[in-house]
């Protein structure tokens, strides 16, 4: 058996048989996207964005979906949603290359605002950014009026955090480099009601950085900001915002990654980071969404022209094909040739008996790609791919490919000719803060228990044990994988939950992101994931029956605390602030970063598990201004607003 075969074969076991005997049994989570309001959609997301912005209590949810129309959905309570986007926003403002949004009270009114980043048409022209104030319930864009509109920015992922300390929230538009020599601003700092380009302060030494969060890695009261890096050099980058510009700290190795998670894994009071990780998919990347469906993304590079770019698999019935481009242009129904008489469908989806095709048609020449698929023998088929260099006019870039196949029976023997797939699984890090050293403890810990092809992952107290556990989105390249569930034993080492606790996912699309909000305000965490995953070799058909999924979290008898902050000498929202809570002995950390990580944003709530506490002993605040307050006796089990005193009580650095 190939190295590449063996792969899919421990895929396919994982997803059709379960995981293995030595992972914890507990049901956390429960589906329930059907009943929520979110199951209609279907097809390209590109993360997900939960606030208040009605200011009724409970989170509401924004969905970019990419190329498609945004949406907004009003918590109703009893985890059901209603779709209000028509009745809040300009139908307008909901097209075009939408990336990342985050909601926050940028003008300290009392109302959350939202922020939507956008490409740069193809990463030369220009897409106008969003900025949409909250109007008494209504959300109205102005961007440009604003200063933040940014044309040129091939913008990702946005974040906010007040970079001078003055009280107002200032943007950073994390962004990819553009294929011109133009380097759009990355910062924008709030001066008097609008924005200023002032990206020197917090400057990456990259043109692509494509999203940053906002996290404490020391002990004074000025945060830090860890940034993923794209292209040549090092791909990440730490910022000390306690200095004009931020200077870099070197605390992270070399280490590529798709999310980064900070959290006080081991309630010592310091952050820690995870970094959920995967490695790029060869030039043939397979994915299952049943026994019965396989989906393959292929690469064709004028690289590697001389390999083969092929896969074969077994299956006794008819077959559905679907195949795809990833533009419109880069495939026709001309380019395919079926059996050895190379006969042509009508379309691009087609249908064929179990006993036509025989044998393999020959390569064709010329500047389009060629598709060939043929039955060897009865019941076994090949694809594969061609390509000649006037395919590539000259570039280097590669073009990519989409084959879905569906079949009555079980496909099998699924195999990638050559070296063309490759493990897409990469050893999540997990580093512990040893007094502000981060210290390489993965392996340790057992983050690593069960590889996975991780592409976004959140922390929260699911459990709500007084400790953090970790939740990661499984994908690869070409299709969703199982998700995967880490509780926290209470000393910072992680096991396993079979199934992820309920949450696995559906097996479909491409894995996006994951998201937390208690959504039904029962204290305990809930998840969303969006499986349209729809950048890169991912856009097209990959993504075209992605999904979002609303996980319930079914809750146990422990207590909780969860805080709304409302700065006055700070930004409303507090963003930047540390919050320590006290109960029976242990204290949590958390710091309020806006939820925002790779593509999405979290909501903002502070969430503490607290066991069998009835009663949190002290909370301590440690303000952006300064301002450190403390309070005690506070009773479990409540969502708790807390104003930051105009009184000063400086914090001693």
């Amino acid at each position: 058996m190939t190295m590449p075969t063996r792969l899919l074969a421990l895929f396919l076991a994982a997803v059709l048989a379960g995981c293995s005997p030595s992972e914890k049994e507990l049901t956390v989570f429960e589906d329930i996207t059907a009943q929520s309001g979110l199951g209609a959609y279907e097809g390209m997301t590109h993360g997900a964005a939960w606030g208040d912005y009605d200011g009724d209590g409970r989170p509401d949810l924004y969905v970019t979906n990419h190329l498609r129309l945004a949406m907004l959905f009003r918590n109703l309570g009893g985890s059901r949603f209603g779709d209000v986007t028509a009745e809040v926003m300009n139908p307008n403002d909901l097209g075009g290359d939408k990336h990342g949004a985050a909601w926050a009270d940028f003008n300290n009114d009392g109302q959350l605002d939202l922020v939507q980043l956008t490409g740069a048409i193809q990463g030369v022209g220009v897409e106008p950014k969003r900025l949409f104030v909250n109007e008494g319930g209504k959300l109205v864009e102005r961007a440009a009026q604003l200063g933040v509109d940014n044309p040129p920015g091939r913008t990702r992922m946005p974040l906010w955090l007040d970079i001078d300390q003055d009280g107002k929230l200032d943007l950073f538009q994390g962004a990819e480099a553009r294929f011109d020599d133009l380097t759009p601003p990355f910062l924008y700092s709030q001066q008097g009601g609008h924005f200023a380009d002032a990206t020197p302060r917090l400057k990456p030494d990259s043109r692509s950085a494509p999203f940053c969060v906002l996290t404490a890695l020391n002990v004074d009261r000025y945060p830090e900001v860890v940034c993923r890096l794209m292209g040549k050099g090092r791909p990440v980058q730490i910022f000390d915002t306690s200095t004009s510009p931020a200077r870099t700290l070197d605390l992270l190795p070399n280490s590529a990654f798709d999310d980064v998670v900070a959290g006080d894994f081991d309630n010592d009071g310091r952050i820690d980071l995870f970094l959920a990780r995967k490695n790029p998919g060869g030039r043939v990347a397979l994915a299952r969404s049943s026994e019965s469906v396989l989906t393959a993304q292929i690469e064709l590079s004028p690289r590697t022209l001389d390999q083969p770019t092929a896969f074969r698999f077994r299956s006794a019935g008819a077959l559905d094909f679907t195949l795809a481009g990833q533009n419109p242009g880069d495939l026709a129904p001309a380019d395919i040739r079926l059996g050895e008489n190379a006969a042509k469908p009508a379309g691009l989806t087609f249908a064929l008996a179990a006993d036509a095709a025989h044998g393999l048609p020959k390569p064709p020449g010329g500047d389009r790609p060629g598709v060939l698929i043929g039955s060897p023998k009865p019941g076994h088929w090949q694809v594969e791919f061609h390509a000649r260099p006037e395919l590539f006019g000259g570039k280097a870039k590669s073009r990519y490919l989409t084959i879905r196949v569906r079949s009555k029976e079980p496909i099998d023997d699924v195999e990638a000719l050559g070296d063309g797939a490759k493990d897409e699984t990469a050893p999540a890090r997990l580093f512990m803060n040893r007094d502000g050293k981060l210290v390489e403890e993965a392996d340790k810990r057992g983050v690593n228990a069960v590889p996975v092809t991780a592409v976004n992952a959140v922390a929260g107290d699911f459990d709500n044990d007084m400790d953090l556990d970790i939740f990661v989105l499984g994908s690869g390249d070409a299709g969703k994988t199982a998700n995967l569930l880490l509780l926290n034993n209470g000393k910072g080492e992680f096991n396993v939950v079979r199934h992820a606790g309920g949450a696995s996912g559906w097996l479909v699309g491409v894995g996006d992101s994951v998201t937390t909000a208690d959504v039904d305000g029962d204290g305990f965490l809930d998840l969303l994931t969006a499986s349209g995953g729809s950048m890169g070799r991912s856009l097209g058909l990959p993504s075209d029956n992605g999904r979002y999924q609303l996980f319930r979290n079914v809750g146990n008898g422990n207590h909780w605390l969860m805080i709304d902050l409302e700065g006055t000498r700070s930004n409303r929202d507090g963003i930047g602030a540390v919050v320590r809570v006290t109960a029976g002995g242990v204290t949590q950390m958390r710091v309020q970063d806006g939820g925002v990580h790779e593509r999405s944003q979290t909501h903002s709530r502070l969430h503490f598990g607290l066991a069998k506490h009835a009663q949190v002993d002290k909370i301590t605040v440690q303000w952006p201004s300064g301002t450190v307050q403390e309070l005690n006796g506070i009773k479990a089990d409540q969502i708790l607003r807390i104003k930051e005193p105009l009184s000063v009580q400086e914090h001693k650095r």
